[in-house]
């Protein structure tokens, strides 16, 4: 059974109401695209304030989120950028190159007590090596010596007999007196100079005995004990007598 429009329940809402003032109709809700600008109370035909859409927030410049992740923000321009970079290198550059200088000066001082080290080692190495050739030489000296009064001795016969056998034994001892000066000789050993007749100096002579009178003061008059020298220093002094 049909039921004409007119005689609907009221209850019943209608499929199509009319346009009211919380209703608008499709024309002016498209038209008007809700105008949110002039948005406020619309008041429904009760007084009530009708319940509107909530307008979406308008799409505005995005900020960037702060945080580590977040995107470098560019500042400057590219040529103030190039800049930066260009001056944070050449700070970078500056302080290597200050470093390097600062190593390459340790390696020079590290390689200048390394050579004052072995100089100083060598040269310590050498005084000891002298120091003990020297201790072995001196108790030579002595030996020499007694080659010396020997030959002193029979220098007198030698002469006066010629053709005998004590001749040739006196040019023996000689040869092995001779010897024995080379061997000192290439080790660096040298006898001082003869002082008789020399002015006395202590750094070379020692007086044993003095005698009053017969020429100037200080002068050596007698050599009892022949010195040596030894590598410039001297081993042994000459044992002399001087005037007083």
């Amino acid at each position: 059974m049909r039921m004409d429009k007119k005689h609907r329940d009221s209850n019943t809402p209608e499929v199509n109401p009319e346009p009211g003032p919380c209703n608008p109709g499709k024309t002016e809700r498209y038209q008007a695209g809700y105008k949110h600008e002039q948005a406020g109370k619309c008041p429904d035909i009760n007084g009530e304030p009708c319940i509107q859409e909530e307008d979406s927030p308008a799409a505005g410049p995005e900020i960037p989120a702060e945080g580590p992740g977040a995107p470098a923000a560019e500042s400057g321009t590219p040529e103030e950028a190039l800049n930066e970079v260009i001056q944070a290198l050449t700070l970078e550059r500056d302080q290597w190159k200050s470093k390097a200088a600062e190593y390459w000066d340790s390696y020079l001082r590290a390689m200048s007590e390394m050579d004052n080290f072995r100089k100083r080692t060598e040269r310590d190495i050498h005084t000891r090596i002298n120091r003990g050739k020297s201790e072995l030489i001196l108790p030579l000296l002595d030996v020499l010596d007694n080659f010396d009064r020997a030959l002193a001795a029979g220098e007198k016969n030698a002469k006066a007999d010629q053709g005998s056998g004590f001749k040739a034994f006196y040019d023996g001892v000689a040869l092995i007196r001779r010897q024995i000066l080379d061997v000192l000789a290439r080790e660096g050993v040298e006898p001082i100079e003869d002082p008789v007749g020399k002015a006395f100096d202590p750094k070379y002579h020692e007086a044993m005995f003095a005698q009053e009178g017969g020429g100037e003061h200080g002068t050596i008059v007698q050599e009892f004990q022949k010195g040596y020298m030894y590598k410039g220093e001297v081993l042994r002094p000459s044992r002399v007598k001087v005037i007083r």
